[in-house]
């Protein structure tokens, strides 16, 4: 008799370390899924993001940014985001169309911490910051660059950034528990994984 596979009982992942280490980087939103918090009821963005150089190049992470126009701590983070992404105009929060425009692939400075959790190590944005150096600026200058010519060269690109990605290895850590706060830096639940379908973030 061959070897007999039970679908009910799932092995556990493994528990490597696919984070990135705690910097300050150089970011983009690559792309982002739409979803509601179980808790509270209110939306946020589950994103993907990665960072533009250095050894971490390539790599990426999730985390969450937080829709919640009542909460006052999530519409200061959203204006710092704003203002790294050099957006300056007034969007709609609803308009998916809207947050790709305006933030995917738009580089931006964060610090980014690493949280760990039942023995995974997660990464998420601890802050935005603002000021960048001139060498900083040369280059984020040069990924734009880069960027544009290779939208051009691929005709333009996926226009839909929505979140769509295949699991990456890592992408099973297990959920944080909730709380009323979003932020933090914890990687929205999850900084290094998948969440599961109406997984939840902490508001």
């Amino acid at each position: 008799m061959g070897y007999q596979f039970d679908p009910t009982n799932r092995p556990k992942p493994d528990k490597k370390d696919f984070s990135i280490p705690a910097s300050i980087y150089l970011l983009i939103l690559v792309s982002f899924e739409r979803k509601t918090s179980q808790k509270s009821g209110k939306p946020y963005l589950r994103g993907k993001f990665t960072p533009i150089n250095g050894p971490s190049k390539g790599k990426h992470f999730w985390d969450s940014i937080s829709l919640d126009t009542e909460n006052s701590g999530a519409m200061s983070r959203m204006s710092l985001l704003c203002k790294g992404c050099g957006v300056n105009e007034a969007f709609d929060l609803d308009s998916d169309a809207d947050i790709e425009r305006l933030f995917c692939n738009r580089p931006f400075k964060a610090q980014v911490n690493r949280t760990t959790q039942d023995g995974y190590i997660n990464n998420g944005i601890a802050r935005y910051e603002t000021k960048l150096t001139e060498a900083e600026e040369s280059i984020i200058q040069d990924w734009v660059v880069r960027h544009a010519e290779e939208q051009m060269f691929n005709g333009g690109g996926n226009d839909d950034r929505r979140d769509s990605s295949p699991a990456m290895p890592g992408d099973d850590a297990p959920a944080r528990g909730d709380d009323d706060w979003f932020g933090g830096g914890n990687g929205g639940r999850r900084g290094g994984g998948r969440t599961k379908p109406d997984d939840d973030i902490p508001f």
